[in-house]
């Protein structure tokens, strides 16, 4: 059986920020009607939401990029001229092992972090594609410096309207949204709650590997009582409690969503100047930035979107007026006059 002739390609085995967007994606591309599945290993999570999305799945043998089942499977079924898709260095791989086999075929990559190509394989992988697509400027400047061209920068999407309003004052209360892994920052974030008046809570939201070290360090700097750690929640039910949100990200952000769940929901932002964050955000207008790993830059901002009513206005005020350029259909037809340029006619 022929598969359709577009094809995503996604091996992780969680459901994160780059598993919604091929989510998104997949979902925005099969309501218009067009001729698209995603292959995903039969163990991935999002089996399920795809499933539920209405969305065609091809079911991976592996989750390893270099497994030759995957290989011949896509090669043996992608239709000619089809386009592959990957969203992931796994995805990747596979793809640019399928290139090699099927010519015909146009593959894009999506890349959504910014750290730089390994050497070898990591940047032949990249370079065997007919366009390699960056969620935002400083991931396309990484990769160009890693010898690897960009052909377009199309921003990571929400879907806006299903994203509900603060629901009002919550006397100080900050949430931090995502993986518990080393690039989000929750360690300059326990830092800058315990600069902050003791009325102030703090809001730990997602599941990884660092909980027991954070919670271990929020014991240590004496602020445990204050900090609640809520597990993985969806982030349109967690955002209207909150008063600010923090993204104090260190490495490796490519176009934050949380940062724009926020502006979709009415919540201010505060959060590091790393390339990819001020890419977003217009310090003063639509959030505020401090400096990557200063804790008391950090707790400044957030004592003042806290306590100046006026000021956190403007900043949701600002959000809003930014978060329809980062709507679900926006990523879509970018991806699909991408496509259009690589000769696929839709």
């Amino acid at each position: 059986m022929r598969l359709p002739s577009i094809v995503h390609l996604d091996l992780g085995l969680e459901l994160r920020g780059g598993q919604r967007q091929v989510l998104l994606l997949g979902s925005w591309l099969a309501a218009e009607g067009l001729p698209v599945a995603v292959g995903v290993p039969r163990a991935a999570p999002l089996v399920d939401a795809l499933a539920a999305a209405g969305v065609p799945v091809v079911l991976l043998p592996s989750r390893r990029g270099l497994d030759p089942r995957n290989v011949l499977l896509l090669a043996r079924r992608l239709p000619p001229k089809a386009i592959l898709h990957t969203h992931e260095a796994r995805a990747a791989s596979l793809g640019a092992v399928v290139r090699l086999l099927r010519p015909d075929v146009r593959l894009v990559h999506t890349r959504r972090v910014s750290y730089p190509l390994g050497r070898g394989w990591s940047r032949w992988k990249y370079a065997r594609a007919d366009a390699v697509v960056a969620v935002g400027a400083d991931v396309a400047r990484v990769v160009e410096d890693s010898g690897v061209p960009v052909a377009a920068v199309i921003p990571s999407a929400i879907p806006v309207a299903e994203y509900p309003p603060r629901t009002g004052w919550h006397g100080g209360r900050i949430g931090i949204i995502g993986a518990l892994t080393p690039q989000k920052g929750h360690e300059i974030l326990l830092e800058a709650v315990r600069g902050l008046d003791a009325s102030v809570e703090l809001w730990v939201v997602g599941e990884g590997p660092l909980r027991e070290r954070l919670m271990q360090r929020a014991h240590a700097l004496g602020i445990a009582h204050r900090v609640h750690w809520k597990g993985w929640v969806p982030a349109a039910q967690v955002l209207p409690q909150l008063d600010a949100v923090a993204v104090p990200s260190p490495h490796g952000e490519g176009s934050s969503g949380v940062i724009k769940e926020a502006w979709a929901c009415g919540v201010p932002v505060v959060c590091s100047d790393l390339p990819a964050n001020v890419e977003l955000v217009e310090a003063g207008v639509c959030g505020m930035v401090a400096p990557v790993g200063d804790a008391q830059a950090l707790a400044r901002a957030l004592h003042d979107v806290l306590h100046d009513h006026s000021l956190a206005a403007r900043l949701v005020e600002g959000g809003r007026a930014r978060v329809t350029a980062y709507d679900v259909p926006v990523m879509g037809a970018a991806y699909l006059r991408h496509y259009g340029a690589l000769g696929y006619c839709v």
